[in-house]
């Protein structure tokens, strides 16, 4: 149960990381562009948010479930700082880029394309970071 379970999670973690190394390029391009464009950005992103939001989810229930099925006190330190560093970007993207992609939506729907752009390169810079803390939990849980 435990590798199938680890696998499972592995998967499931590497969906909800994968599905966001396209967006920043994505708004770069579109953001700014003709509302048409930002229009049909904002459509592949609400898509992204919610495959988000599922793997995120999934990620962490099948990492939680994971810890209980080996053992809470037999999971490593390295684990620990991998799951609290999954944490602290779950926390930047609820406190910094859900109040960009509000303004994103906002400025793409009303055909601002210098305040999307604004927006849409603060959400890249918040991806980033996202990617950072995700790698290095990756690490540490592996180590």
């Amino acid at each position: 149960m435990i590798p199938a379970l680890t696998i499972l999670h592995i998967a499931i973690a590497a969906a909800w990381f994968g599905h966001k190394l396209l967006i920043p390029g994505d708004i770069r391009r579109s953001a700014g562009a003709g509302q048409d464009e930002a229009l049909a950005l904002l459509r592949r992103l609400r898509r992204a948010e919610r495959l988000g939001r599922l793997t995120g989810l999934g990620t962490v229930v099948s990492g939680g479930l994971l810890a209980w099925v080996v053992g809470i006190g037999k999971v490593g330190v390295a684990t620990w700082v991998g799951a609290g560093l999954v944490v602290v970007a779950i926390a930047i993207g609820a406190v910094i880029a859900r109040p960009a992609m509000k303004t994103l939506v906002a400025a793409a729907e009303s055909g601002d394309r210098i305040a999307a752009s604004v927006a849409g390169a603060q959400i890249g810079r918040v991806l980033g970071i996202e990617s950072l803390l995700w790698l290095g939990a990756l690490t540490a849980m592996v180590l």
